[in-house]
């Protein structure tokens, strides 16, 4: 049973404060919340020494989970985090780089685009992972943990580090079932996770929007609309659907099935396909959308600070300085450098407030290539595909 939109705002408050609607919520809405998924994150995060935290750059603190970096500062202060905004292609290059000195300030962050023939950030992560390796005193393998919430990217960016496809994707959450091992390097080890929905207070729409939910089970996808309608700027809705004006998500809706022909029998509007279409577009990146950056003080030339790294597990040795030096140093590159966008998604005016590049497939910069620093980080065949005992999966932390 799915609440309705004119029960919800009936009875609003009440729904709220009763428990009626956690009552009511569809298994669906409850995608990444089960025990054998949030067993999964505990098998990757107590196996991992680094956990890369991947979030959608168009809503980078809509997609964190601030209950897992609490549990990894209490409980797991020998690991490290990294924070990866993927698809950055999707937003403009401003927003990303503004996003990128916010989060950097709890944590080393980096913009990344996955793609197994033009990627973008391949080369300072590959870099910024090697530096944690060799924060290992013992020079023992280490394992990086990839998690997030689904349908984030968290598979596309392994492929990428891979560049092969080593684990299964698909534009639709709930791909990865299992954690898997994938062998970088004979000193990295990459695991990945299947996506954890996190409890909070999103309602049923946010978490559709988020790609938590797959589209075609939705029972009344056209109730998802209206916050569509609301998030998006109307020239973006007019552009890639063709339409002029409409009045609210009703009448736009019934414009789309005229002008697609999605039309039931008797020539009446297929509400619900049109509006599966339109949520399809959403969580594929073909609706632009973005949250912007909080504004702050014009600091980009400051360098940043390789914040959320436990100093117990970094030492003060002459190595381990340098590894942080290096890891700032990649961190304050790649904010100088163009980051690729789609440029057909957003207008000239949205793209003005920073560097206007083009997107990858279009392009492929000479800026957007691994610098020499980067370029010696990528990973070899031999390394990446050795079969040999050195090459296995280190032991979790409970089996050491």
């Amino acid at each position: 049973m799915v609440l309705k939109k004119n029960d919800a705002s009936t009875s609003a408050e009440g729904v709220e404060g009763d428990g009626f609607r956690d009552l009511v919520r569809h298994t669906m809405f409850e995608k990444g919340q089960s025990k054998r998924i949030w067993g999964e994150l505990y098998k990757v995060i107590d196996s991992s020494d680094v956990v890369v935290q991947v979030l959608d750059a168009r809503d980078p603190q809509g997609t964190r989970c601030h209950h897992l970096e609490r549990h990894l500062k209490e409980h797991c202060k020998h690991k490290h985090m990294i924070l990866l905004l993927n698809k950055c292609d999707l937003v403009p290059a401003w927003a990303t780089k503004g996003w990128l000195r916010v989060l950097s300030k709890e944590y080393p962050s980096l913009a990344f685009h996955a793609s197994i023939n033009k990627s973008f950030g391949k080369g300072s992560l590959l870099s910024v992972l090697r530096q944690f390796a060799r924060l290992k005193s013992d020079k023992q393998a280490i394992s990086v943990g990839f998690v997030g919430y689904p349908n984030v990217g968290k598979s596309s960016v392994i492929n990428t580090l891979r560049t092969k496809n080593v684990c299964k994707v698909a534009p639709i959450p709930g791909e990865t079932k299992v954690w898997q091992y994938i062998t970088l390097t004979k000193r990295i080890f990459l695991i990945d996770c299947p996506g954890v929905v996190y409890q909070n207070k999103d309602s049923e729409t946010d978490i559709v929007l988020k790609g938590v939910v797959r589209v075609t089970n939705l029972e009344d996808a056209a109730e998802h609309i209206g916050e569509v309608l609301k998030r998006v700027k109307k020239e973006h809705l007019k552009r890639a659907y063709k339409i002029k004006d409409w009045v609210d998500e009703n009448d736009f809706l019934l414009q789309l099935c005229k002008s697609t022909g999605k039309l039931l029998r008797g020539g009446e509007p297929d509400f619900m396909t049109a509006a599966k279409m339109i949520l399809h577009d959403w969580q594929r990146g073909k609706i632009p959308f973005f949250v912007p950056p909080p504004h702050q003080e014009d600091d980009s030339s400051a360098e940043p600070n390789v914040c959320g790294l436990n100093e117990e597990a970094v030492g003060d040795n002459n190595q381990a300085s340098a590894a942080l030096k290096v890891i700032a140093s990649v961190m304050s590159s790649q904010q100088q450098r163009n980051v690729p966008v789609q440029r057909d998604l957003f207008g000239e005016n949205e793209l003005k407030d920073g560097t206007i590049d083009q997107h990858p497939d279009t392009d492929a910069k000479a800026s957007d290539r691994p610098s020499e620093s980067e370029a010696s980080d990528q990973p070899s065949d031999s390394d990446s595909e050795s079969e040999s005992d050195e090459d296995q999966p280190p032991a979790s932390d409970s089996e050491k």
